[in-house]
């Protein structure tokens, strides 16, 4: 399973900063030789880039975490900082 998801955004500062492009990409999803699965996940674009390798039982339990880990990574960057992303990341 080689396919990748990319959800391009625009994170606009409170501060009155300039609109950011926020890339966020999913992919290269596969079964470790230790029987768990892990995938890519990559958050570009903010004061910091972030790229990491989740792990998971599954490859369902694997993409769900990704998820999740996204939601509070890039939620938080965008609470911490101060702003919307738009499509909207997290619900206002």
């Amino acid at each position: 399973m080689n396919a990748t998801i990319e959800v391009t955004s625009v994170f606009t500062p409170s501060d009155g900063g300039a609109p950011r492009t926020i890339t966020i990409r999913v992919g290269d999803l596969r079964e470790d030789p230790d029987g768990l699965w892990s995938v890519a996940v990559d958050v570009l674009g903010f004061k910091t880039d972030d790229h990491v390798r989740l792990k998971g039982a599954d490859w369902l339990n694997t993409i769900e975490s990704a998820a999740g880990f996204i939601r509070q990574l890039a939620g938080g960057k965008v609470r911490d900082y101060g702003g919307t992303m738009t499509p909207l990341l997290l619900p206002p």
